[in-house]
């Protein structure tokens, strides 16, 4: 019997997991609050189709796949939208006097005898998982049948409508264009996109969304349609409206299905009319577990060596949403123990941490990188974050602190970790001070992972194996791809993990930086160092079966 029993202690006693695993994925929950499930299912440890047969013996309620069941969209309307996604319950079809509904785990008796109430049928439930309830959401109401409603009632008149992602609007905008603009980030978030573009077009806009860091097109909307949407975004950033052709910046914050997330606004003129981005920020997922990070066992023991010292620079680097931010929060979260002052000085502060010291860049008040810096080695901290290093001022200052018992954190773009001494010697940093100062540099990308409900071993072929055999010296008969499914999109892949390099800075490499010694010398001295350059580190885990070949290639070159 597994009905008293809690889903960590189901997995534990039948070998699914490791008492180890368990812990460490319940200590992630306690911290974002996310369900065991899914972050098992993340992690690679069961699939999304071993959960749901795990979830039906727990509750007696029987598990489908709605491959089997096919949800009628005509009895969609029998439950409020709203209902639907706050409770997470959807309307199946309707037999007699019956509404078979499919739910997400943990079952909620009050759900469904309001499901009982609000149609007056009976009610027969059906086990789904969260990623089989979010697709389907997403085709019952869908993002297109929402723009056709928008389409046909821009012009009406205007009706009552509940804001909830977006809640101001600008004079002169239709209710239906708030519904509508809150649908794209609802329907944005449920995807797991990172951003959302506008992009305005002769006599349209499309609307992408980039997911998992690929670019997708969503949908197309007529243009006076987006032109409003535009508007509303940017009021509610904070943005001059009015201005539609030089380059603005705002954010606003929202909360979205109990969960936090910021949204950092970006617009800028083209000759079609003005573009959107809008980054989306889970202020969740920003803290992540240092373990969950995904650095190999070999870097992960060099990293928390150099997080542990007690001064000097420590630079993450890479291009613009490659997870250095995460990195830098994690590495930070981990020393704030109470025992040492952390200030930190952000553009944006992106997730505001208990106990930590945190400062907006706010250069209209005079307070940039190189200020806040100066100003913030006069409050006695012992460790500062710096949230990037732009110029030589900043650069400078960051290496005094270190040089006077900091640890200091910051971010650089760089295109890896040997490279970053080189740039902060072009910027005009003493080399003598730099091979002083610098303790290690971690550089990263992010690579998708393989979708575990649709993950299949391959033969690799011969060209596929002189890669593993020239680069990590190893022979490879089997790889592993991701078929596409449902649950993932029919891509294959299902979220990202990070691929890394650190750099320790030892004293064979000090003194070639002390000389200005060329890129390629620095690169040699690291590797002969015993540094796992980036494209191994994607290699190592293509051959484990985390990500694919082709993804490593795609991110970390050839």
């Amino acid at each position: 019997m597994t009905g008293n029993l809690k889903l960590g202690e189901i997995l534990l006693n039948e070998g699914k997991i490791s008492k180890e695993q368990l812990e460490s994925a319940l200590l992630e929950q306690a911290k974002t609050g996310r369900k065991l499930g899914e972050i098992l299912i993340e992690r690679g440890l069961i699939t999304p189709t071993e959960l749901s047969k795990l979830l039906e013996r727990q509750s007696s309620i029987p598990s489908i796949s709605l491959e089997e069941i096919q949800p009628d969209p005509n009895i969609s309307s029998v439950l409020p939208e709203l209902f639907v996604r706050v409770n997470k319950v959807l309307p199946l079809r309707r037999i007699n006097d019956a509404l078979e509904v499919a739910v997400v785990p943990p079952i909620n008796p009050e759900v469904l005898e309001n499901v009982k109430l609000l149609t007056g049928l009976k009610v027969k439930p059906y086990i789904i998982s969260d990623s089989e309830f979010d697709r389907a959401l997403n085709k019952i109401y869908s993002i297109e049948t929402k723009v056709d409603k928008v389409i046909s009632t821009i012009g009406r008149k205007r009706e009552e409508a509940q804001i909830r992602v977006i809640s101001e609007v600008p004079t002169g905008a239709e209710p239906t264009t708030v519904n509508l603009a809150n649908s794209i980030i609802s329907d944005a978030i449920g995807r797991n996109a990172s951003d959302i573009h506008i992009d305005p077009q002769q006599n349209i806009a499309k609307v992408r969304y980039r997911i998992d860091g690929i670019m997708y097109d969503i949908l197309s909307i007529p243009k006076e349609i987006a032109e409003s949407i535009v508007s509303l975004i940017k009021v509610n950033s904070g943005m001059d409206i009015a201005e539609r052709r030089r380059p603005q910046d705002g954010h606003f914050s929202a909360k979205h299905e109990d969960e936090f997330y910021d949204f950092r606004v970006s617009s800028m003129g083209t000759s079609f009319g003005e573009k959107l981005n809008i980054r989306i920020l889970s202020k969740q997922k920003l803290l992540m577990p240092l373990e969950r990070l995904g650095m190999l066992k070999e870097q992960f023991d060099v990293f928390l060596n150099l997080i542990k010292r007690p001064y000097g620079i420590i630079l993450v680097t890479g291009p613009t949403g490659s997870g250095k931010t995460t990195t830098l929060y994690s590495a930070i979260s981990t020393l704030n123990t109470g025992e040492k002052e952390i200030i930190t000085l952000e553009d944006p502060v992106e997730y505001n941490i208990s106990g930590i010291v945190q400062i907006q860049i706010n250069e209209e008040a005079g307070i940039t990188f190189a200020s806040g810096l100066r100003s913030i080695l006069r409050l006695d901290p012992d460790i500062v974050m710096v949230g990037e290093i732009r110029d030589l001022e900043t650069a400078k200052i960051a290496v005094e602190a270190s040089l006077t018992g900091h640890l200091v954190f910051a971010s650089i773009h760089t295109n890896d970790a040997a490279s970053t001494p080189i740039r902060l010697l072009n910027l005009g940093v003493e080399p003598y001070l730099l091979a002083s100062s610098l303790a290690g540099v971690i550089a990263q990308r992010l690579v998708r992972v393989i979708c575990p409900n649709c993950k299949r071993e391959y033969t690799a072929d011969q060209s596929e194996k002189e890669v593993f055999l020239h680069e990590l010296k190893v022979d490879v008969d089997k790889l592993f791809t991701g078929e596409g499914c449902p649950i993932c999109g029919e891509t294959g892949y299902k979220g990202r993990t990070g691929i890394f390099e650190i750099m320790e800075v030892n004293e064979s490499i000090r003194e070639l930086i002390e000389k200005s010694a060329p890129y390629n010398k620095i690169k040699e001295e690291a590797i002969r160092s015993n540094m796992i350059s980036m494209r191994q580190a994607g290699l190592i885990k293509a051959r484990a079966g985390i990500t694919t070949l082709k993804e490593v290639e795609r991110v970390a070159g050839l």
